[in-house]
């Protein structure tokens, strides 16, 4: 069993089905045995947020066991929008490339998100666990990094596991211990001139800044191996 992590896709489709026709023929995927792991921030700013749930989705369906999909912010925020709706959610959200997602589903004929995508978003969970792994959308944050108020709780908070950022990439994510290795997306390099995951001895982040500047790829790392592949616009 290999497993690959694919970190932020930010509604580009275009770019997602590029990379699995990688992963299908240069890695030979296979979905009765291998993993694949969504890292969340699935949504918002690229123009097709509505057919990356949808494709995500319906692949997880057929192959429920060896697809996860967790949860990012942007999920969040979209979640907040569709069932809170105060001005504040909506601020955020519009702000944070809710425009164009909701253009992407009037795109495909829906006035909003349908029911089982907002409910499929509303359950996705925020982390996952593989022998040697852990895998969240933002990184696990050591004790240090955290609010005073959460500080020796047994388990992370919801905000820490999907907005936890720091400049300090490798100081503020948490050493998990026993040669476990951390996979995370949320924090890109762009504005350093990086387009690519950056490795740590602890740590892997994976955002290369898909859906943040036309010119980012989307990219899938093979956890074992640290294989990177690439999807460029």
């Amino acid at each position: 069993m290999r497993i690959f992590a694919i970190p932020d896709i930010h509604g580009r489709l275009d770019l997602l089905n590029k990379l699995m026709e990688k992963l299908y023929v240069e890695q030979k995927l296979d979905l009765s045995v291998d993993k694949l792991i969504f890292l969340g921030d699935m949504v918002n700013r690229g123009s097709d947020s509505y057919g990356v749930i949808e494709f995500i989705k319906r692949l997880q369906e057929l192959r429920p066991d060896n697809v996860i999909a967790l949860a990012g912010n942007h999920e969040w925020m979209m979640i907040h929008y569709y069932i809170r709706g105060t001005n504040e959610d909506k601020d955020l959200w519009e702000w944070n490339g809710g425009l164009q997602t909701i253009k992407s589903y009037q795109m495909a004929g829906f006035n909003k998100p349908p029911e089982d995508h907002l409910r499929w978003l509303a359950f996705l969970p925020l982390k996952h666990e593989e022998p040697g792994f852990f895998f969240s959308h933002a990184p696990a944050p050591r004790e240090a990094y955290r609010n005073i108020m959460n500080r020796g709780l047994p388990d992370f908070t919801p905000d820490e596991l999907t907005w936890t950022y720091h400049t300090d990439e490798r100081g503020v994510a948490r050493d998990h211990g026993n040669g476990i290795i951390g996979y995370c997306g949320h924090i890109h390099a762009l504005r350093q001139g990086k387009m690519e995951p950056r490795f740590y001895d602890h740590y892997v982040y994976l955002d290369s800044g898909c859906g943040c500047s036309p010119k980012a790829p989307l990219v899938a790392v093979e956890c074992g191996t640290k294989n990177v592949v690439f999807a460029w616009p």
